[in-house]
């Protein structure tokens, strides 16, 4: 199957490149800059760019499949992703190749505007995509195991053997890695059956911080523990991390982050929990248990 993999150098795009070469498909990587990436050597690089219409109409043409990753609306302005959600939509409608578009909102995305930037422009691009007519899947991940060896948790890991993260002690969290989201992905690239659909995913099983930080410890041989990060102190790490990389200035986004991780903590929505159990019945891959994502994982040496 050709497939077409928007923002395949990123760490979500790179994982589903490689799952679908695995997979025996026909893969175009596109990027802004592709040739100068570590995509492995079998795939095609199509250079595009959000803001070059042109470029994204190119990147459709001829695909049987499409998985679209888009750059965070948490750190850039929204808008011009969501023009760029426009032509792409477009285009797959109109493909006399397309069989499925599988749209990777790469967060959790309630069903109403929580006046939470980062959700609704994920929620209007999901609506942009459903009603385009095109053949669409959304997928909706949980938070990922990928991002405890980011910049913005790994040191305090590494340093200090403390997972310092902005959930609740009681929150179940059905943690996902990027290689099981790319398996979900190209199981519903496969399933042109499924369009229409929109299909929350996450990790086998509900983990709890404290749970979370005893069992990554006995794997990477840590005395690790958990502590509860306020809301409010996650968005100045956020702001700080991304400060130089960020469209947004850092009051906006500390802002948004804060109100972004007060709602994954509501304890009636439950955004980052998911009965996958339906799911899997529908997308039938093997989800990687936490101990083997664990000793999997290179660990980062810190600064």
């Amino acid at each position: 199957m050709k497939t077409t993999v928007f923002s395949a150098t990123g760490d979500q795009g790179l994982a589903q490149v490689q799952a679908l070469i695995a997979a025996g498909h026909d893969v175009t990587a596109v990027s802004r800059r592709p040739q100068a990436s570590e995509l492995p050597e079998t795939v095609k690089r199509q250079p595009a760019d959000y803001a070059d219409h042109d470029s994204l109409l190119k990147a459709v043409e001829g695909a049987e499949a499409i998985l679209l990753n888009l750059p965070s609306t948490s750190f850039q302005a929204a808008e011009p992703l969501i023009e760029a959600t426009r032509v792409i939509a477009a285009a797959a409608a109109n493909s006399p190749t397309l069989k499925t578009l599988v749209f990777n909102t790469s967060m959790p995305v309630p069903d109403i505007r929580m006046d939470i930037a980062a959700q609704d422009a994920r929620l209007e691009m999901r609506e942009i995509l459903l009603a385009s007519g095109a053949p669409v899947i959304v997928i909706q991940p949980v938070v990922y195991l990928d991002n405890l060896l980011k910049a913005w948790a790994w040191p305090q890991i590494d340093r200090e053997n403390l997972i310092h993260y902005p959930h609740s002690e009681t929150l179940d969290v059905c943690w996902i890695c990027h290689a099981d989201l790319a398996k979900l992905m190209v199981a519903a690239a496969e399933r042109p059956a499924l369009a229409g659909r929109v299909l929350a995913v996450g990790g086998p099983e509900a983990i709890r911080g404290p749970d979370l930080a005893r069992r990554l410890g006995a794997v990477w041989d840590r005395p690790l523990r958990f502590q509860s990060m306020p809301p409010e102190t996650c968005g100045e790490v956020m702001a700080s991390v991304f400060k130089s990389t960020a469209s947004l200035d850092s009051e906006t986004l500390a802002r948004e982050m804060t109100r972004k991780y007060v709602w994954y903590n509501d304890p009636d929505d439950r955004p980052f929990y998911v009965d996958m159990g339906p799911v899997l019945k529908e997308l039938p891959v093997s989800l990687t248990p936490l101990e083997d994502w664990a000793a999997q994982q290179v660990l980062p040496i810190s600064a």
